[in-house]
């Protein structure tokens, strides 16, 4: 069982990190804790058909290859758990007003300044592999202006970071998390992601489909789904897409 980062694969240029790791593990087995990362992404992917836009040499984008054989596939929601607290912990370190919004983004006062797109691998009912891919924006200081909800830790630090310094530091706080994981202690994990969650116990609004409503998370399911109480009715379960934050 290798720690996070004990094996780097530092690459110039990929199309994806996370397309790089599914084409290694394809030849075969893959060290856990390997981390690929890339100074220029050429298709980096983000959540469904989504890209990750990001300049090159700049910013962190890279994948983790886990192992997590310990987990059921129908406990998978926990490594997005483990990755976002990592990345949460990490950037806490730097500045405030950090929050993770559900299900894979990382706001920084409301503003996105990372994402984390997981992809697993089921052997019968057990998880064999995990590609978990991190994007963080570090030193980039312009943004497409389609892109204006997001932020990078330079902007609001006001002084560039050495990319393998905070490299080093994002792959211990994922460590860290990952640890806790191995041990079993979901509880602590569960309560830890709520804390950072985008709206636990607090009114704010939602669009479900066409309509605006208020409402008030309550959690995460796990199946991943979020759990929202909406004008004193019983808590309801949503998928990705199907309930959208209102800014």
């Amino acid at each position: 069982m290798g720690a996070i980062g004990n094996t780097i694969i530092d690459l110039e240029e990929a199309d994806s990190t996370n397309l790089y790791a599914e084409r290694m593990l394809k030849k075969g087995t893959i060290e856990e804790g390997t981390v690929i990362i890339a100074k220029n992404q050429t298709a980096g992917r983000g959540q469904g058909e989504n890209r990750w836009q990001s300049e090159s040499g700049r910013n962190l984008t890279f994948t983790v290859i886990l192992h997590p054989t310990f987990l059921l596939a129908c406990q998978q929601f926990l490594i997005n758990k483990v990755i976002s607290l990592g990345v949460y912990d990490f950037l806490c370190d730097y500045v405030q007003e950090v929050c993770i919004k559900w299900p894979n983004d990382i706001l920084i006062s409301a503003k996105k300044v990372g994402g984390i797109l997981i992809q697993h691998v089921v052997n019968n009912e057990m998880l064999e592999t995990t590609i978990a891919g991190v994007g963080i924006n570090v030193n980039q200081t312009h943004f497409d202006h389609h892109l204006s909800c997001a932020v990078s830790l330079v902007q609001i630090l006001g002084q560039e970071l050495v990319l393998k310094d905070t490299l080093h530091q994002l792959i211990s706080s994922l460590e860290v998390k990952y640890a806790v994981l191995r041990q079993k202690e979901f509880d602590l994990l569960e309560s830890e992601y709520c804390t950072a969650l985008l709206g636990y116990n607090e009114k704010r609004r939602y669009n479900i489909g066409e309509e605006m409503v208020d409402g008030i998370i309550r959690g995460v399911d796990e199946f991943g789904r979020l759990l929202v109480e909406i004008s004193g009715k019983p808590i309801q379960s949503f998928n990705h897409k199907e309930i959208e934050y209102v800014f």
